[in-house]
């Protein structure tokens, strides 16, 4: 299986460009069968983590954009894409301070020669239960249960591949309009996703919190395969923790970790932030870190993969974000080093009224 080359003269080019494609496209393979898309900047796409992720902020209604390119200073225009949409909004109250918040969220992903693409939508709900009010010596704290249920569909486009029936050894070449005698299709049937999970957080003070929580996605396990019989999409496991520490009246410390496991893969994000803000009605923040990011290559245990560079610009009610993956595996010879750039950017609309706020840990 390969891609359509361009003019290649001699055969040990041809060779060579092979063995790279097809590596890259096992790569592919690999993370679609065993992993679901993610982002370095996880905390900036909530709703790809956990579903009880909805509505934890300070304002009525928050709307999220993510972009994510890997690989491309190696294969070019067949570089691993993943853009994501969110749309959060508080609603009601029930009770003492509970509410709930509904949610729509968008992910396109598309990776390699193959552009073998997910493309997928949900719509989300989540109940938020105050524990405690502050009174009493007692910390505000809230627990949070939330559900996701949507569609997806995985596709390729097969006009950018040969296939080995297709290639002719006697004159180093291949024949395009040659049957590939692959019995797959280019669409993948539609499934559909169930996802939950839970989240805690209490509010110890003014840039002072602490959050756990975890989720469990694709608990139908639907039926991904390209060809006329079942490949599973494995479970995926998720938990978080993380916080905001004060360290002066201005800068704060963000730790956060998110550990993952679907099927045979695993990975882990862990690292933090540094906030500095202005403390002022008009608030300008900027928050600086770095993260780590470990996983397993199937066999062989855990290994570093990439070393995350993260900044994120926070003026008043927008948040911009940016980051880089530098590749530590492995691959770093081929890659020397390069491996994805992350923008996300969120717009939080405010409370008609302050006494509407609700207390919200940072991430």
């Amino acid at each position: 299986m390969e891609s359509q080359p361009k003019l290649i003269p001699i055969k040990s080019a041809l060779m060579k460009y092979i063995f790279f494609t097809l590596f890259f496209f096992a790569l592919t393979l690999n993370s679609l069968l065993a992993q679901d898309p993610h982002f370095s900047q996880f905390a900036a796409a909530p709703l790809e983590v956990n579903p009880a992720m909805s509505g934890v902020f300070n304002g009525k209604f928050k709307a999220n954009l993510n972009y994510r390119s890997q690989w491309g200073s190696i294969i070019g225009s067949d570089a691993f894409t993943t853009a994501a949409a969110s749309y959060d909004i508080q609603f009601g109250s029930v009770g003492d301070g509970d509410y709930f918040s509904f949610n729509v969220n968008m992910l396109r992903d598309e990776a390699g020669a193959a552009k073998i693409s997910l493309t997928k939508g949900n719509l989300g709900v989540a109940y938020h239960k105050k524990m405690w009010d502050g009174q009493f010596g007692r910390t505000p704290q809230y627990l949070i249960v939330g559900a996701q249920a949507g569609f997806g569909q995985y596709a390729l486009n097969s006009g950018n591949l040969w296939f080995s029936s297709q290639y002719d050894a006697s004159t180093v070449s291949v024949d395009y309009n040659a049957p590939t005698n692959e019995p797959w299709v280019t669409n993948a049937a539609p499934h559909f996703n169930f996802n939950v999970g839970a989240l805690w957080y209490s509010i110890l003070g003014d840039d002072f919190s602490i959050y756990a929580g975890g989720a469990m996605q694709h608990l139908n396990q639907p039926n991904v395969s390209f060809y006329d019989d079942e490949i599973k999409l494995d479970k995926k496991l998720t938990g978080l923790l993380g916080g905001q520490i004060p360290l002066s009246r201005e800068i704060s410390l963000l730790p956060g970790i998110v550990v993952m496991k679907q099927g045979p893969a695993f990975q882990s994000v862990f690292g933090g932030h540094l906030r500095y803000s202005n403390r002022d009605w008009w608030e300008i923040a900027l928050r600086t870190g770095i993260f780590a990011r470990i996983a397993n290559k199937l066999d062989q245990g855990i290994h570093n993969d990439a070393i995350i560079f993260s900044t994120t610009f926070d003026v008043e009610r927008w948040a911009f974000g940016v980051s880089y993956d530098m590749n530590v595996s492995s691959l770093e010879r081929s890659t020397n080093k390069r491996g994805a750039f992350e923008i996300s950017m969120s717009y939080t609309q405010p409370y008609n009224s302050k006494r509407q706020a609700i207390q919200c840990p940072k991430f």
